[in-house]
């Protein structure tokens, strides 16, 4: 289950990175501009090839990227350098990556409606096409008959269309052995569990009504890109929460999750099929987007504002040199951050 995890954690990880980073390319070779390099995760670099004016890299340091385009790390009098560039067509470049992001999840939330998917942010029972209903195991009780009988969490129950019937089943049953199908991993399996005398807990589970909606193309589209839109609104509720959290009261919310968590989380996701799989990069892409956005050195958000001032006052207001100096010191600030929260889910591991 491990390497099964680190291959999704990895292939998801890769599929944001390429993505975002893609959306800089795109814009910047439509523009006109001379890009250098892209590069897959940070220095030290592991190998690399050249094809045409461009470098492809890949790097040792996963959790990243960049796209190196002629006159933006210091100025060139060439009409391809990204610093001769308008200050609008600079702009649509950096936030290229952001918008590709939300595309991104737009997409992959498409393609779980036409395969069957529960929405994360709209309700069931607004869309139309084809409804089912699953029986997930969300909790397993210690030293519970659902435990001894190696049921776990993401397992589906077969045979029961609602968790009523299902509490229903378990409750006529009590100080009985009972079979349970149940499917795992796509595989389907029965167990055999003794129902205790406890009527408030008689298997000792807690179990989740997951609707399964598969739509047509065209309105999995629809629903996909709505879908987006909404949980977009929702992690910018949580970000903001966040970062109040942060800068008033000086804590990090417990919500908050680094490498270790995201592939904590990666693992329960493999675990439950697919779909979940889906549904997380779509969810991981969305935070990428509203994370890179943020007004913040180094971030595309930071950038972005520098940009814009430069369109308003239509002059540089800093020094190529002042601001890359501030771009790595903000990269610096972020990446100790991310040990900070990497630090705290390892020892709360351990």
């Amino acid at each position: 289950m491990f390497w099964l995890t680190l291959l999704a954690f990895l292939i998801i990880l890769g599929l944001l990175v390429f993505v975002h980073e893609g959306g800089h390319f795109i814009a910047a070779k439509l523009l006109g501009v001379k890009v250098e390099e892209f590069a897959f995760g940070f220095p030290p670099r592991l190998f690399s090839w050249k094809k045409g004016e461009t470098r492809y890299s890949i790097n040792a340091i996963p959790f990243g990227g960049y796209v190196k385009m002629l006159g933006e790390e210091k100025e060139s009098d060439s009409p391809r350098s990204f610093s001769r560039k308008k200050a609008r067509f600079k702009f649509l470049i950096v936030v290229a990556g952001v918008i590709m992001n939300f595309i991104l999840a737009g997409v992959l939330l498409s393609v779980g409606y036409m395969i069957g998917m529960s929405p994360i942010s709209l309700n069931p029972d607004t869309l139309a096409g084809q409804k089912t209903h699953q029986i997930v195991i969300a909790q397993v009780n210690n030293d519970s008959p659902a435990q001894a009988a190696d049921l776990r969490v993401g397992d589906l129950i077969l045979g029961f269309n609602s968790t009523q019937s299902f509490v229903d089943f378990t409750k006529s049953n009590l100080d009985r052995d009972v079979k349970i199908l149940i499917k795992r991993k796509g595989e389907t399996i029965e167990k055999s569990a003794h129902i205790s005398k406890n009527a408030e807990a008689p298997l000792g589970v807690g179990i989740i009504d997951v609707p399964l909606v598969k739509l047509t193309p065209l309105g999995a589209i629809y629903a996909g890109f709505k879908d987006m839109i909404l949980t977009t609104g929702y992690v910018f509720t949580l970000l903001k929460d966040f970062l109040s959290g942060l800068f008033i009261k000086g804590k990090i919310s417990e919500g908050v999750a680094g490498p270790v968590g995201i592939f904590n989380i990666t693992g329960e996701a493999v675990r439950m099929g697919i779909i979940y799989l889906i549904q997380l990069a779509a969810v991981l892409s969305i935070n990428l987007g509203m994370i890179n956005i943020l007004p913040f050195p180094a971030l595309d958000g930071g950038r972005a504002v520098i940009i814009l001032c430069e369109g308003i006052t239509r002059r540089k207001v800093l020094k190529t040199e002042v601001e890359n100096l501030l771009h790595i010191l903000g990269f610096a600030i972020l990446m100790l951050f991310v040990l900070i929260i990497t630090f705290r889910e390892v020892i709360a591991l351990l």
